[in-house]
């Protein structure tokens, strides 16, 4: 007996087998090499990433080991298969021997496949994009898993739990003698890999870094290079738009392959999405707001100075000097950019990125899902000053509405409403004050979804709420679940404890405050009189009542009222944190918080039941 490596084997029908069996005949090394390439080959170009199988089934290969034989891909119903047959064909193909080839002596199958194979249509394809420190996690010596490999595990449990779930589905069906409900539908996670574009080893910044860096604590070196110099590239304007164009091309490039491949998805109703993870959601936040920006195609929406326009300046840029022209005549003019803010435009914000010159290329899409993972976007918008904003589109949104609502005396030239008589009654008037910025982003709904304990995460409503609103008054953060409305018991046992223990706090304090109440509201109203005097006083002096415009309290307008942010698309709100576990110490889970959100449970089943075939737009 001769022991040989083998990979590939001819399958020859054994005639003395009753059940159809096979003897399997290994090839030789030299062409299984080759074989297995034709294959691979193969198998990239069926993929959803892959330009086709079309020119795939035009080449063969040769065997080394008996030049009368080729072996070609053939199509065996949805699948691939690989054929050996003559090198020099009859007519017609009459009486040819096409033996089947099989790769490894047992069936050989992709942990996941046969589950992927019963599902449904392909309706919904989702790009990642990856955060921080990608760069170490691709090492082969870390056990953190990379961006591929957890889509790949993503994509594996998927269509393990909508197989199951169809299955049990089934089972009820059958017991109640009803057609089997229809398969379910599979989703496409496509990572988006932008750190070796530009953290290419021969670029100058890499060697650069790699002369600067000290050889003491190699370690602690490697995660201040490869995790934490992410975010400080970003945090530069000219490396923000490299990784942005970056990003912009590749999601461009996978997407035509994308189309190449199932020419028909769009047209069966298929949709698109985008997933940012960490840094990856401030990348998605950017990407958006730079197709926010071009789909509306840069249209004025008032004077240079209305800090809601990001493609203008505050101010009018500054005229350069004689000693500074010559430095500066060939600089680019970022005043006229998207994102830029300049030295003197300290009082207003915005909202995308700082870049040195204005991107044109866009994503070619509308979002119909934006899911942030462990998102930093509310310090990103923090230090780019969007909170003011958005609370002055907010301004703007209330006073437009102000002046559509008739003044007294318009309504005093209204027919007077009689129920019983003909004439329509007159319209009623929403006079409560917008507390919600209005600004939203080009997606049918967003959503920031954060560990609790993840150390790395920010919300963003507080954002689109009014500065001047107390913590207290903010909306707590919504529970994750797919549905929006079931939680598990433990975390309804923990709400309703929370407001037993606010009603007694508020029970306890009464008696305490009713006495202090008659005295505080004595001592307001003489403040009150004395400052209606000064006032009175001053106009007097002055000849007109001046007074500085001062911010607005909002103190308690948002307490019992329902708010909707238009961020969110077709949903209300934007902010949703993991259901805790029944035993979860918040310091012992951020050790892992950051990076287990692509094997959450809850995220998990919230992916599947968003992009579920047929999803009605659901509202919070």
């Amino acid at each position: 007996m001769k022991l040989i490596p083998a990979t590939w084997f001819t399958q020859t029908p054994n005639p003395k087998s009753k059940n159809k069996e096979f003897i399997l005949e290994p090839l030789p090394e030299v062409d299984s090499l080759q074989i297995e390439l034709l294959y691979q080959n193969a198998v990239r170009a069926s993929s959803s990433l892959g330009e086709g199988l079309d020119s795939i089934l035009q080449e063969e290969v040769i065997l080394e080991s008996d030049p009368t034989f080729k072996v070609c891909v053939v199509r065996n119903g949805g699948l691939i298969a690989m054929r050996k047959k003559p090198k020099k064909s009859v007519l017609f193909g009459l009486g040819e021997v096409q033996i089947t080839l099989q790769r490894g002596y047992g069936q050989y199958t992709i942990e996941g496949e046969d589950d992927e194979n019963e599902l449904g249509d392909l309706t919904h394809v989702m790009f990642v994009i990856h955060g921080i420190g990608e760069a170490m996690w691709c090492k082969e010596e870390v056990s953190t898993m990379s961006m591929r490999d957890e889509m790949d595990q993503l994509r594996m449990t998927v269509n393990k739990r909508k197989i199951m779930a169809w299955r049990e589905e089934c089972k009820k069906y059958e017991r109640q003698k009803q057609p089997f409900p229809p398969l379910p539908n599979r989703v496409e996670f496509i990572p988006i890999i932008w750190f070796d574009k530009v953290r290419s080893p021969t670029h100058s910044l890499m060697s650069s870094l790699t002369s600067v860096t000290l050889r003491t604590v190699p370690a602690l070196r490697s995660i201040a290079n490869d995790v934490i110099f992410d975010v400080l590239m970003y945090l530069t304007p000219e490396f923000c738009e490299a990784i942005l164009q970056c990003v912009t091309s590749e999601i461009n490039e996978l997407y035509d392959k994308f189309q190449t491949v199932h020419p028909s998805f769009k047209a069966r109703g298929g949709k698109f999405s985008i997933v940012g993870h960490s840094l990856g959601s401030v990348i998605a936040w950017d990407v958006l707001s730079i197709y926010k920006d071009i789909k509306e195609k840069n249209a004025p929406k008032g004077s240079a100075d209305d800090p809601i326009r990001i493609d203008a300046p505050a101010s009018p840029p500054r005229v350069p000097s004689l000693e500074t022209l010559d430095k500066t005549e060939n600089d680019h003019d970022h005043n006229a950019l998207p994102g830029f803010k300049g030295a003197d435009d300290g009082k207003h914000g915005t909202w995308g990125p700082t870049l040195p010159k204005k991107m044109t290329q866009t994503i070619p899409f509308e979002p119909d899902l934006t899911i942030f993972l462990g998102s930093p976007i509310g310090l990103f918008l923090t230090l780019r000053g969007a909170h003011s904003v958005f609370d002055e589109m907010r301004a703007v949104a209330e006073a437009e509405r102000a002046s559509l609502i008739p003044c007294d005396d318009e309504e005093a030239d209204m027919v007077a409403w009689s129920p019983g008589g003909q004439s329509a009654p007159p319209p009623v008037f929403d006079l409560s004050p917008i507390i919600c910025s209005p600004f939203s982003l080009p997606t049918k709904a967003c959503y920031n979804v954060f560990h609790p304990s993840d150390p790395v995460a920010y919300r963003i409503e507080p954002l689109l709420l009014p500065e001047g609103v107390s913590n207290n008054d903010i909306p707590p953060p919504m529970f994750l679940s797919p549905d929006g409305k079931s939680l598990r018991l433990h975390v309804k046992a923990r709400q309703v404890g929370d407001q037993i223990f606010k009603q007694f706090g508020s029970l306890s304090n009464l008696f305490e405050s009713t006495a202090q109440n008659a005295a505080a509201a004595a001592a307001h109203a003489d403040a009150e009189a004395a400052r209606k005097m000064a006032n009175i006083e001053t106009e007097k002096k002055d000849g007109s009542a001046q007074s500085s415009p001062l911010r607005p309290n909002f103190e308690g307008c948002i307490r019992d009222r329902q708010v909707a942010f238009r961020l969110g698309g077709r949903t209300s709100r934007v902010d949703f944190q993991i259901q805790p576990g029944v035993i979860d110490n918040e310091y012992l889970s951020a050790v892992t918080a950051h990076s287990g959100y692509f094997s959450n449970d809850d995220i998990i089943d919230f992916i599947i039941f968003e992009t579920r075939s047929g999803a009605e737009d659901n509202t919070e």
